[in-house]
């Protein structure tokens, strides 16, 4: 009687314990759920608040070290940047998200070389993400390496990153090559079952199928009227490869893009009041009509600027705000922040681009 009762205790606790954990797991998925939307719309400082409420509970949890390091980066506290991603790396192992945070942060705050080694281990983790390129090519420009940045805006546009598309080409003149579509059609030619393959652009009829034309080539095998060499080995000696070979034209034209915006930095300045105004400009965002601005109130007790990175999509939404600290004199937490999210609250007109990539600077005069 007293075993069972000692075991329906254990079995009460063990219950309880199990429900409490249940909540407490369910609480922390909520607020990182909350943590992640102000993070994507660009709330930065309260993404911070309410990660440090997750990393509280659990700093393995999910990615929350890792999103609050990179909302620290946009809002230039890029120390409190690298401590994230070296703690994550700690706590989880390297990523190739944390190797990615942690070249940026370092980066900059001066260890350049330290920051494009940790980004090239991030490529070396993760080739398929086409913002590590785009960012090792940020650095390389930086560092006046212009045929790397190139290099890695062109595996970016592969990866189908427009911004890095549109980069490559005023850039470093590099444009996307256009594939002809082939057909192919297989003839049977004599008894032995040979194959004539032949390979044509798309669209373009078949006139004759006995004659042999500039793009033509027969299988290998043996040829109707001829011997078979018993020394002869056929070029092909993997059965998982087909033995039929193709000759193609390698000699691709380039294509001619109308819907990447060219280089033009003609800048739209205009005044909010006397504290502040603002500058946009960069492939032809400076030529854009603004269909709303939103209204602005800054109280600053210094003077300089504050530079934002900006994509604008083709229906005038802000798809991209990040600060850009090497064009600002003024990196103050607040009115980073400050200039982050207002910078996401314009609205253009609807463009002619799918993407259009520029800067908006917020000048500051103080009272």
């Amino acid at each position: 009687m007293k075993t069972r009762i000692i075991f329906t205790a254990f079995a009460i606790l063990l219950i309880s314990s199990l429900s409490i954990a249940q909540v407490l797991d369910e609480e922390t998925g909520f607020i990182y759920v909350k943590a992640e939307y102000l993070y994507e719309t660009g709330r930065y400082e309260e993404a911070i608040n309410s990660f440090n409420q997750v990393i509280a509970k659990d700093p393995k949890y999910k990615d929350a070290l890792l999103h609050r390091g990179a909302a620290k980066y946009s809002l230039a506290a890029y120390k409190g940047a690298k401590n994230d991603a070296m703690q994550s790396i700690e706590l989880k192992g390297i990523t190739s998200d944390a190797a990615a945070l942690l070249g940026r942060a370092t980066f900059a705050m001066g260890e350049r070389q330290s920051g494009l080694n940790s980004l090239s281990a991030a490529i070396d983790i993760n080739r398929s993400n086409a913002s590590y390129y785009e960012w090792r090519a940020e650095m390389y420009e930086q560092t006046d390496q212009k045929l790397k940045a190139c290099s890695d805006y062109e595996s970016a546009m592969n990866l189908g990153s427009s911004m890095a598309e549109t980069k490559a080409r005023n850039l470093c003149g590099i444009t996307k090559t256009k594939t002809q579509p082939t057909q192919q059609h297989q003839h049977p030619s004599g008894n032995n079952g040979e194959v004539i393959t032949k390979t044509e652009p798309a669209g373009v009829p078949d006139t004759d199928d006995t004659k042999l034309g500039e793009n033509e080539v027969l299988s290998e095998g043996q040829h109707e009227g001829t011997n078979p060499d018993p020394n002869h080995q056929p070029a092909n000696t993997n059965p998982a490869v087909d033995s039929t070979r193709v000759l193609t034209d390698d000699s691709e034209p380039p294509v001619v893009d109308e819907n990447l915006p060219k280089n033009d930095n003609t800048a739209n300045n205009f005044v909010i009041d006397e504290e502040l105004s603002i500058s946009i400009s960069g492939q032809e965002l400076g030529k854009r009509k603004i269909r709303e601005i939103p209204s602005i109130l800054i109280l600053a007790d210094e003077n300089g600027k504050v530079t934002v990175d900006i994509c604008v999509n083709r229906e005038g939404t802000v798809t991209k705000a990040e600060f850009n600290g090497s064009m600002s004199t003024i990196a103050k937490k607040s009115l980073v922040s400050l200039a982050i999210r207002k910078a996401r609250e314009f609205e253009f007109e609807p463009g002619k681009y799918d993407l259009q990539c520029g800067i908006m600077v917020f000048n500051i005069k103080s009272n």
